[in-house]
């Protein structure tokens, strides 16, 4: 926390270092909790920690996983230093992803070199934000089903990242996104599975609104969210 505390942002290589640091650490610990039996409920902090639970939960089922990402980011950048943008990318080049679907891309946010790495690998899958609630190609409740068939056959990670969601206080806040009803209908949706086997939810920053009860109103939400898997996983 000290070497986090004074960094200096400039300094790629001591981020790099940082960010592993904190991988080994995640990684290790999801590893602990999946080979006791147990399922992980992982609150962030940046998204970069999908690349600890991912790693941590293959290591602990001794096999490459499947992952489901509500987020209008792919998380699939370059493989440079560790970052919040790219832990799927490394997860992927290191063999502990199987297949990745990502639900709700924002189109202007995602590069076309990334649609193109996505359109050339039969491992990812994904649809768009705009194909949903703007052009309306096809609805949520059917891709819902879609990315079910995708992961649904191995133990696989739920990544939710709340910059998704509309107006929610978050690192990229959005102004259009989904609204948290959807958000949770996701998550009781995939946390019913029975191959489930971690729920990670990331980015929310309440500081970035300035306002004195979006601290109660973030957590407030993400104990929704928590508590609509632990009620799936249950029934």
């Amino acid at each position: 926390m000290d070497d986090v505390y004074d960094f200096d942002i400039s300094d790629r290589e001591k981020g790099d270092l940082l960010v592993k640091a904190i991988d080994k650490e995640l990684s290790n610990l999801i590893k602990t909790i999946v080979e006791s039996g147990k399922i992980p409920i992982i609150i962030g902090g940046g998204h970069n920690n999908a690349y600890g639970n991912i790693k941590g939960l293959s290591e602990g089922k001794n096999q490459p996983v499947n992952v489901i990402n509500l987020d209008a980011h792919t998380d699939l950048r370059r493989l440079e230093e560790r970052h919040s943008g790219n832990g799927f990318s490394y997860a992927l080049h290191e063999g502990f992803i199987q297949n990745y679907f990502m639900f709700g891309l924002h189109e202007n946010y995602t590069p076309q070199y990334i649609f193109e790495m996505i359109h050339d690998n039969i491992n990812l899958e994904y649809n768009t934000f705009e194909e949903l609630e703007v052009y309306q190609t096809t609805s949520f409740q059917s891709e819902l089903q879609r990315a079910e068939n995708f992961i649904k056959d191995i133990p696989f990670g739920i990544e939710i990242d709340l910059d998704c969601v509309q107006y929610f206080p978050s690192s990229a806040m959005t102004p259009s996104g989904f609204t948290p009803q959807q958000a949770r209908r996701f998550t009781h949706y995939f946390g019913k599975l029975q191959n489930a086997s971690y729920l990670h939810i990331c980015e929310g920053a309440p500081a970035v609104v300035r306002d004195e009860i979006a601290n109660g109103q973030v957590g407030k939400y993400i104990s929704y969210l928590i508590s609509d898997f632990i009620k799936a996983k249950n029934n």
